[in-house]
């Protein structure tokens, strides 16, 4: 049984926020706190103590935006980010400290816990869990989610939703468009039904649904099942998976789904879609942001 690789903690630096373009105030306050480069849950934490919450916001899209080419890193980051958020406030709602340094802005830690149920409707939310069994629900756009704890249930049906789970045997559903979905614990079920998926996931047997369409799927774990009902969806899987893809059928003015299985019909770890015919064809990997 091969091992699997297992992704360092992802970094940022200089050359990278040159990279991906950022404005001359952010790169100077970066390199101000962090010379050396830091982890991108160091930089979120600092970013957010400073009150640049735009700028959070920008470095966590940019991250994001590599969800496809490496899952497992980018899905890492977010549930480092989410655990190092849930210690801050965990220290800020200390009763000690709260009673000492009164008055303070009050929340709750209970999301570090197990079985934890959150919920949120409002617009740029953030949520975070590192417990088991956690249960998190978001109805408002472009929320951003991450959880560390195994029996992840996530729903979103907001737009641009970002979304990370490292633990195992998550359940993940989203119904608005342009959600960012990444997963790298084994046994993962993903669901979407909005256009525009970005879907990653590098655990072992995921199983991936998608019904919207321009969907972009990459299941990098082995026997994965990868199922794209909507049009002009792309997808690629590792050892031992397959991939479903629909195409319209002009003569027969239907529906119709392809279906391959990778060591048979399909090649591991290589993009395809389907042509006008039904037939298999390797694309291009979607644009995502340089490392």
């Amino acid at each position: 049984m091969t091992e699997k690789t297992v992704s360092t903690e992802l970094t940022i630096t200089m050359r990278k926020l040159r990279k991906w373009q950022a404005c001359d105030d952010g790169r100077q306050w970066f390199e101000s706190k962090f010379p050396q480069g830091a982890a991108y849950s160091a930089v979120q934490q600092a970013l957010r103590t400073d009150n640049r919450f735009d700028d959070s916001r920008w470095l966590t899209d940019r991250v994001f935006a590599s969800l496809l080419t490496d899952p497992a890193g980018v899905t890492q980051a977010a549930a480092d980010d989410a655990k190092a958020e849930i210690a801050a406030l965990a220290e800020a709602t200390n009763p000690e400290k709260v009673q000492k340094d009164a008055p303070a802005d009050v929340g709750t830690a209970d999301e570090a816990g197990d079985s934890a149920r959150i919920g949120s409707s409002g617009d740029y939310a953030r949520i975070g869990s590192s417990g088991d069994s956690a249960q998190i629900g978001s109805s408002g756009y472009s929320a951003q989610i991450g959880s560390s704890g195994d029996y992840a249930q996530i729903g979103s049906s907001g737009d641009y939703a970002q979304i990370g789970s490292s633990g195992n045997s998550a359940r993940i559903g989203s119904s608005g468009d342009s959600a960012q979905i990444g997963s790298s614990g084994d046994y993962a079920r993903i669901g979407s039904s909005g256009n525009s998926a970005r879907i990653g996931s590098s655990g072992d047997y995921a199983q991936i649904g998608s019904s919207g369409n321009s969907a972009q799927i990459n299941a990098t774990g082995r026997n994965a099942a990868v199922a794209c009902v909507g049009r002009e969806s792309i997808a690629r899987a590792g050892e031992g998976g397959f991939i479903a893809l629909t195409w319209h059928d002009e003569e027969a003015d239907r529906p119709r789904i392809t279906v391959g299985y990778v060591g048979e019909t399909i090649d591991a770890d290589t993009w395809y879609g389907v042509d006008a015919s039904g037939r298999f064809v390797k694309v291009d990997a979607p644009d995502s942001a340089d490392e």
